[in-house]
């Protein structure tokens, strides 16, 4: 039973290539309170795509618009944000997948350094603590073109290919080390993948990035000598580490030569978005994105709530575009635009008129339930 004169929590994650969080609340919102229905709206994110408009958003932070690269090295324009000492940097502003076409993917080629090109302007203007958001990657590359940046010598065996990782020989970490030594990172992942194995970054995220299966074999042999090369320069043991094959293998190599601090960014967003204390007052959670599969139930953002909200025993509903029937289970109702779209290409391009269609079916639910006992 529902108890509508509880809030309604609102957290969403983006809607890939579609709604954003901030979009899917304010239309949801809207829709709910015109039945006389209080909400509470916190827009998610889990570390990828839109994730650090997202803490800027609780943080107050300002953006900042600077001419960066992507991850084909073409010169593109950029956004992070700055509140005091405090940067959030995403790294697929610059170099995700998201600004290539699918032509154009490009594993042996593709790299981070546009990333390192907007930490190195954070730093430039004061920032003493930088919060980094890593998912959406265009690249395989261990995060050796960001660090070559930020200031790692990295030696080749030879010039071929533009993704340092494939064919690096040793590195020299001085001047990085030295230039970060007063820098606290902090890096929201929205995997938990290693960075080698079978889930590792090469296996799990290479044929998503373009690379065939005689470039993921590649790739898997010179991440594992990547993870050795910075075993011997630092001591740090990266092979299974936790988040260690996110964005291509970039959080353990900052986690071994910067000593950055790897966590949920899924988790992360709810903190600071105080989700847990308004929790306990809520009547229903709703939540959402693009699709929820199997790995949305693992350090996503639905996942993560729904988990939540069982343990306080809240019903959490799901608004998706897709949605996979291993994954319905976990949530009391999942609304899904597909079910009145005509087509998923229509679900996306029309996205916000099928958000109202479902907030109708999500209040007749809602009253329905109140009114059921």
């Amino acid at each position: 039973m529902i108890l509508l004169d509880r809030d309604i929590i609102l957290a969403p994650n983006a809607f890939k290539g579609s709604l954003n969080a901030f979009e899917f609340c304010k239309i949801l919102s809207t829709e709910l309170e015109e039945c006389g229905l209080h909400t509470i709206s916190l827009p998610m994110g889990d570390g990828g795509d839109g994730t650090a408009e997202i803490i800027a958003y609780y943080l107050k932070a300002a953006p900042i618009k600077i001419s960066t690269r992507d991850a084909l090295g073409r010169e593109r324009l950029a956004s992070y944000y700055l509140k005091g000492d405090t940067a959030i940097i995403e790294l697929a502003e610059a170099c995700g997948l998201k600004h290539l076409k699918r032509e154009e993917y490009d594993i042996l080629n593709t790299n981070t350094g546009g990333f390192g090109i907007l930490i190195n302007h954070a730093i430039s203007q004061g920032a003493k603590k930088l919060i980094l958001c890593v998912g959406g990657s265009a690249s395989v590359d261990g995060g050796t073109g960001a660090l070559r940046e930020m200031g790692l010598t990295i030696v080749k065996e030879q010039e071929i290919y533009r993704n340092d990782v494939l064919d690096i020989k040793d590195i020299n970490t001085r001047v990085l080390q030295q230039r970060f030594k007063d820098i606290h990172m902090t890096i929201l992942c929205d995997v938990d993948n290693p960075l080698c194995g079978p889930e590792g970054a090469a296996a799990v995220f290479g044929p998503q990035k373009g690379a065939s299966q005689e470039q993921v074999v590649m790739l898997e042999q010179q991440l594992c000598k990547w993870a050795n090369l910075l075993k011997v320069h630092t001591g740090q043991e990266l092979l299974q580490l936790k988040h260690g094959g996110a964005a291509g293998g970039i959080t353990a190599a900052m986690f071994a030569l910067l000593g950055a601090r790897l966590v949920s960014g899924s988790e992360y967003c709810l903190s600071l978005s105080h989700f847990h204390d308004h929790l306990p007052h809520a009547g229903v959670v709703i939540t959402g994105e693009g699709k929820i599969d199997v790995q949305s139930l693992y350090g996503k953002i639905p996942g993560t709530i729904a988990s939540l909200c069982r343990e306080q025993k809240i019903p959490v509903y799901a608004v998706v575009g897709l949605a996979e029937k291993q994954a319905i289970p976990f949530f009391d109702k999942v609304f899904t635009m597909t079910q009145y779209a005509r087509t998923v290409h229509d679900s996306i391009a029309n996205a916000p008129d099928y958000l109202k269609i479902i907030a109708q079916a999500i209040i007749d639910t809602l009253y329905s339930s109140a009114y059921s006992d």
